[in-house]
């Protein structure tokens, strides 16, 4: 790294007007090359105004949850009245028709009889349709608000978009740089295509009002005038609304299908086009969201020559901006091994191996300038080094936890200066109950660690130079799994994963993991298809939480992704996040699969009717089956218990009476509304 050199170099006689002008084109010199590198610093400024848009947005979001569960609790209190009522009408109609065929001829009998009939044809004709019509309200009021949440949750999603766009510039390695950046532009292409669609059906809205003031009988041709003038004002606003949106969306997945040199050139013209607006004052979201899709897809408009220039300007900044950092990390990498942790020495390993092939692959490359090959030479030597310093911390590492099992007296060390680990377990477990795993020291060291933890037995001894075979039962090899998985990431090699692993990558599509799939038992796999964006999500999720995982890509953009049972729960909650839903819970599910499907009948409803359903039925001692999620609830039975599940008895005797011929009239009178029909089942 240059030293400044702080002498004065001025003969005696030099004036100091000369030592001045100097100075100044030095800083001249000094603040173009700052305006040259600190685009990405301008966009990066942005950062904070677009973090409150999104805590606004997402107050107005919880504000709006709030009043729709408010309106949910009141739908519900209806209902449970409705029921309430029905119920207490067919008491009454029970009772009246008892009363009938015993005492029907006493006067005082008739009197009691009368009133109950009143009290019913109130309930049917004024109680339950007063309710209904309020649920009615509940439920106008519930659309209102989901239709602005949902208008809201575009805006929340194009902030956020643009926010991991430009989050995305200051990333140094190239790949992590063009995943995060492609991947924001999508959430960004999709998220602004709604925002631009919901604005356009607002005002598709408002014209259609205006038209209809328009034709009214009782609107005067002078307001007439005024209102074509808004009509014609509108109409020119929703097509300029449409040619944006036709200038602006891509297909889904467009940035995340763009090559290596198209993306970095699409980042160099966002982070300049972004930096230009910070520096005028135009801030405003949909500007911002547009103008950045916009500059994306003029590298569309560039032949190859003029893309890779740009993305070797890109790529030129980042490499001042890490030879800029080198020292400082270099004179950090002590730190690092001496006080961070495991976690701080692998993530600093894994950039400095990614750094390394990017500099190797510039060292080599013929088209850049001889200067540049050079410095990326001397910079290359640079980086093995740190990197055999940090390496060397993985030997301090293994002798640390060796001395700790030694003095445990559960290892000890050979005469070969190797070690054994737990030997009497390796004795003591049958020959065909043994399964090995080799891997490096370091390796097995984070293994060993994660089975003490997780209280898997095992036993572990040197195989050779810098190799380490870890024993356990075959009974533990799913734990093992799914600890190699979480500590190394590597699967273990069962006869089955040996056999079945990698076909589908010969065959027809495309795995991720196969070896992973192979090594569960059939019992052991849940397996869920996932559209290819949603499964996407889900995955990342699944390998931020060092959950294992197979997945395979099939022809119709489904994936099936598969998990342990062990991780079946988890699967299910990351699952529920990313769809932005609501988790399902299931009431005796073996129930359900155990009953022949031509033996069951199901009654759909919503959540708060099915939980008071299965409550009745366990009351009633009746085997059943639930699902709770919220409209799509259901609860199923055995048909042979359907009467008894879904039917009361006043429905069951009027069913009777209408088969059988007698009241037929008094049935007609006492119809029931059609809410009443559905809440009793199915007809």
């Amino acid at each position: 790294m240059p030293v400044q050199d702080n002498d004065d170099k001025r003969v005696p006689d030099q004036p100091v007007a000369d030592a001045e002008e100097e100075l100044r084109k030095q800083q001249a010199r000094s603040q173009e090359q700052q305006q040259d590198e600190t685009s990405i610093q301008k966009s990066g400024k942005l950062l904070p105004f677009l973090n409150a848009k999104a805590e606004r947005h997402q107050t107005r979001i919880d504000t709006l949850d709030s009043k729709i569960a408010v309106q949910q609790d009141k739908i519900s209190t209806h209902k449970t009245a409705i029921q309430r009522l029905s119920d207490t009408a067919d008491r009454l109609g029970d009772k009246n028709r008892m009363l009938e065929a015993a005492l029907g001829n006493l006067p005082l009998v008739r009197t009691f009889i009368e009133k109950n009939k009143k009290k019913i044809a109130d309930i049917r004709e004024n109680k339950i349709p007063a309710h209904e019509q309020k649920i009615k309200v509940c439920e106008g009021k519930i659309a209102k608000h989901t239709a602005k949440r949902e208008v809201i949750t575009h805006k929340l999603n194009r902030v956020v978009a643009l926010n991991d766009a430009i989050k995305s510039f200051s990333i140094g390695l190239n790949k992590h740089r063009r995943d995060a950046f492609s991947d924001a532009m999508d959430r960004l292409n999709e998220a602004t295509y709604h925002c631009l669609t919901d604005k356009k059906n607002a005002m598709q809205t408002k014209r259609e009002g205006l038209v209809q003031k328009y034709n009214a009988p009782e609107t005067s041709v002078v307001d007439k005038l005024k209102i074509q003038e808004q009509i014609n004002n509108l109409s020119l606003r929703i097509q300029n609304i449409e040619e944006r949106i036709n200038d602006v969306w891509q297909p889904d997945e467009f940035y995340f299908m763009q090559d290596n040199d198209t993306l970095d050139a699409q980042i160099e013209l966002t982070s300049e086009k972004l930096a230009d607006m910070t520096e005028t004052g135009t801030v405003t979201v949909p500007d911002l969201a547009e103008s950045t899709l916009f500059s994306a897809l003029e590298a569309e408009e560039l032949d190859q020559s003029q893309i890779a220039a740009l993305a070797d300007k890109l790529k030129n900044r980042q490499m001042a901006d890490v030879e800029v950092q080198l020292e400082d990390d270099y004179n950090m990498i002590d730190g690092i091994i001496n006080n961070g942790s495991k976690e701080d020495i692998d993530k600093a390993k894994a950039e400095l191996a990614e750094c390394i092939k990017s500099m190797e692959s510039l060292a080599e490359n013929p088209f850049v300038p001889q200067e540049m090959r050079e410095n990326a030479v001397e910079e290359l030597a640079k980086m093995k080094k740190q990197l055999e310093l940090l390496s060397a911390s993985d030997e301090v590492l293994v002798e640390s936890w060796l001395d700790t099992m030694v003095d445990r007296g559960a290892a000890e060390y050979t005469q070969d200066g190797g070690f054994k680990v737990n030997a009497d377990y390796y004795k003591e477990l049958p020959r065909n109950d043994r399964h090995v795993e080799t891997m490096t020291e370091i390796q097995a060291v984070e293994v060993m660690s994660a089975l003490t933890a997780a209280g898997v037995a095992y036993s572990a001894a040197t195989k050779g130079e810098d190799k380490v075979g870890i024993t356990v039962s075959k009974q533990d090899v799913p734990v093992l799994n799914d600890v190699m998985y979480a500590s190394i990431g590597k699967i273990a090699h069962t006869e089955a994963a040996k056999e079945n692993g990698g076909k589908g990558e010969k065959g027809k599509y495309q795995t991720i993991n196969p070896e992973y799939y192979a090594s569960l038992g059939k019992d052991d796999k849940h397996t869920r298809v996932e559209p290819i964006g949603t499964a996407r999500k889900i995955v990342a999720e699944l390998q931020k939480q060092n959950i294992p995982y197979s997945a395979v890509v099939r022809k119709n953009d489904t994936v099936a992704v598969t998990v342990s049972k062990a991780n079946a729960e988890a699967y299910k909650q990351i699952e529920s996040a990313v769809k932005g839903e609501r988790a399902v819970e299931y009431v005796n599910p073996d129930f359900f699969k155990a009953l022949p499907k031509q033996e069951r009948f199901t009654q759909r409803m919503d959540e708060g009717q099915a939980r008071k359903k299965s409550a009745e039925l366990t009351a009633k001692g009746v085997e059943h089956s639930a699902v709770f999620g919220g409209e799509k609830s259901a609860v199923t039975v055995a048909k042979k218990d359907s009467q008894r599940a879904f039917f009361s008895r006043g429905r069951m005797q009027r069913d009777a009476q209408l088969i059988s011929g007698r009241g037929q009239q008094k049935s007609q009178q006492r119809e029931q509304t059609p809410k009443k029909r559905k809440n009793q089942g199915l007809e």
